[in-house]
């Protein structure tokens, strides 16, 4: 059941909570955005009850990230059991500053919380003029490969962003899973079953009851299992990470994010004005039903900022809601850390 709140008690529930955790300022309103953007975009595993997992993503930090290797284009950091978002920001900069003296920046991390979307940091490094590549690992264990009957994989999401003309730079973000692992903890917020054919139980059999998913598939048959494959790969043993079985928690997997500069091969105005005529040009391809509309990847939902978003009100579960309440005045009320709420 869903109840009615306006969004600025949502946002001052949110930033007591977390200031009651040690995050404030810059960071706390960035994270603020982030999971409540994610809300109102309609991404709403990403979104406030994603919000409750945060206690889980605090509990091992231990002091200041350890910058372990920086050379020429590329970086290594432990995040010494940072917060996700914190430790990410961090090592997007590495990544932005990195490219802009060299044309490609590489910045590997490790040993930190999750944090929600990749889509703010392939912003921020759009935002720079820049492409951006980021993907990490998904997991721990909680897609199963292709014909499989056992997790073996994370989700492992890629996104890229493309900087624009026009403003806002296109960002193409998706997990290479069927469904995220966030869905299992939606449907049980939500008292629903899951899709169909993207989950399956402990026998290898599809499910869409919550209580029963035991891993998620990979998207597109094969060939999307062997990119989800792949990202294992370039976020465990190429960023000094764990994988497959060997990735117990969070605090395991693996991140990459990449900067790539224009102008290492063309100009930023002309790379700009071809990317947009492109998009234009997808915008205007006639749709296979009459009445239909095609989009650029990642438009559906939108990519706006909070402060575009023209309504003060937001439906929220209201045990999501009564979470929130109790965590803005205690360190109690979040989700408990384990593999169905994760």
């Amino acid at each position: 059941m869903g109840v009615t709140v306006k969004i600025e008690e949502i946002k001052e529930l949110m930033r007591k909570a977390l200031a009651l955790r040690g995050i404030t300022g810059e960071y706390a309103e960035f994270m603020i955005s982030d999971y409540l953007e994610s809300e109102l975009e309609g991404h709403r595993t990403h979104g406030l009850s994603k919000f409750l997992t945060v206690d889980a993503g605090l509990s091992r930090r231990s002091g200041e990230m350890k910058l372990l290797k920086q050379k020429g284009c590329y970086a290594q950091v432990d995040g010494n059991g940072e917060l996700g978002h914190i430790a990410a920001l961090y090592s997007t900069n590495l990544a932005i500053a990195a490219a802009k003296e060299h044309g490609v920046g590489i910045t590997a991390l490790k040993n930190v919380g999750r944090y929600s979307r990749i889509t703010p940091y392939a912003r921020k490094i759009s935002g720079e003029g820049l492409v951006g590549m980021i993907t990490n690992n998904g997991g721990p264990a909680c897609v199963a490969p292709f014909g499989g009957a056992k997790a073996m994989f994370g989700t492992n999401p890629l996104c890229f962003s493309f900087p624009s003309g026009r403003g806002k730079p296109y960002v193409f973000d998706f997990a290479t899973s069927q469904k995220v692992w966030g869905e299992v903890r939606q449907a049980i917020v939500e008292n629903r079953p899951l899709p169909d054919n993207c989950f399956i139980d402990g026998e290898g059999n599809f499910t869409t009851d919550p209580e029963k998913a035991e891993a998620g598939v990979p998207f597109g048959g094969p060939k999307g299992y062997a990119l989800c494959y792949a990202l294992e790969v370039m976020t465990g043993a190429f960023v000094g990470a764990k994988m497959g079985y060997n990735a117990r928690d969070e605090y395991d997997l693996g991140y990459l994010f990449v900067a790539f500069s224009p102008e290492m091969f063309t100009t930023l105005d002309t790379f700009t004005e071809e990317v947009d005529a492109l998009a234009g040009d997808v915008r205007g391809c006639p749709p296979m039903k009459p009445g239909g509309q095609v989009f650029v990847p990642g438009e559906i939902f939108g990519s706006r900022p909070v402060s575009q978003i023209p309504s003060d009100e937001a439906e929220v579960e209201e045990d999501v809601y009564r979470r929130l309440k109790i965590m803005s005045v205690s360190l109690e009320g979040g989700y408990e850390n384990n593999k169905k709420l994760n």
